[in-house]
């Protein structure tokens, strides 16, 4: 791939616009996050073009574009894994918005869940540095193999072909999940360091793929952990963390609005009170303020 990437703009060019998109479109207040997708070359993370490429939220094989262009993956699109699947590396200006919520800087240490081909692995192991760490995970072996090879020149960054569900991971100050669940993991809550944000796609709706996602930004605040919705996506739902019965409630919550009223994440026991939105075993979407 040369730097002339078509008859107007160097690649350096298209990358530095895409940039500053996203800072535009996904509100990006880190000078880092902003550098680092300025930086990191996402035509690697795609495979071999020809590219199919959307810049909406349909799922619809028709919706994609083809091209093979580099400068056209560096706008604020979608572009497909397995496009068969519906499988893509997720909207920038959404995942970026996710990736601003963790609250990331030099030095932390990140668990990211569901990696895929380990683009936005990448954008997070460069705001972290060298004196951070990104621990990925991906239960789709063929994704987690290129995953490897894609981020080999990360020393700071460990690639694990697993389920993140089956993973424990150690002492971490921020967590990203990129599959949509029913229920926060213990491990995942007990493993936040004090002030370590959660991002958590909680899936609603009826079905058993690919799901809209209710994402929450869960913060550890000593033995309690705030929490506030964030954003509406539409997501693959993980293959262990999906309860279809609890999967249903947090669609009535969300059809309800009740969400709107989130405050906090509750892992203490208690009798359901009027403040509980969810309220199941082990864990309670609560109104309460900590």
């Amino acid at each position: 791939m040369t730097e002339e990437a078509n008859s107007h703009f160097t690649l350096e060019q298209c990358r530095r616009f895409y940039s500053e998109e996203l800072r535009i479109v996904a509100g990006l207040e880190s000078p880092d996050l902003v550098s680092a997708f300025a930086r990191v070359p996402r035509e690697r993370y795609l495979g071999e073009p020809p590219w199919k490429f959307s810049s909406g939220n349909s799922l619809r094989q028709s919706s994609y574009r083809t091209t093979s262009s580099v400068c056209d993956v560096y706008h604020d699109v979608f572009v497909a894994l397995r496009s068969e699947k519906f499988l893509n590396n997720g909207q920038p200006s959404m995942i970026a918005r996710l990736i601003a919520a963790l609250k990331l800087s030099p030095g932390k240490r990140v668990f990211h869940c569901g990696c895929g081909t380990g683009y936005y692995t990448a954008i997070m192991a460069e705001v972290v540095g060298s004196k951070g760490s990104v621990v990925a995970a991906e239960i789709d072996s063929a994704l987690a193999e290129i995953a490897v090879t894609n981020l080999m020149n990360y020393d700071h960054v460990k690639v694990l072909n697993r389920d993140g569900a089956d993973v424990n991971p150690v002492s971490c100050d921020a967590i990203l999940v990129n599959a949509g669940v029913t229920h926060p993991h213990p491990a995942w809550l007990d493993c936040l360091s004090e002030g370590g944000v959660l991002v958590l796609p909680l899936s609603v709706g009826r079905n058993l793929g690919v799901n809209d996602a209710m994402v929450l930004g869960i913060t550890r605040r000593q033995d309690h952990f705030a929490a506030e919705l964030l954003s509406i996506m539409t997501i693959y739902s993980s293959p262990s963390m999906r309860d279809p019965m609890l999967q249903s409630i947090l669609n009535n919550s969300f059809e309800s609005h009740a969400m709107l009223r989130l405050k906090s994440v509750r892992k203490d026991d208690h009798e359901r009170t009027d403040t509980c939105i969810v309220h199941a075993p082990g864990f309670c979407l609560s109104a309460a303020a900590i």
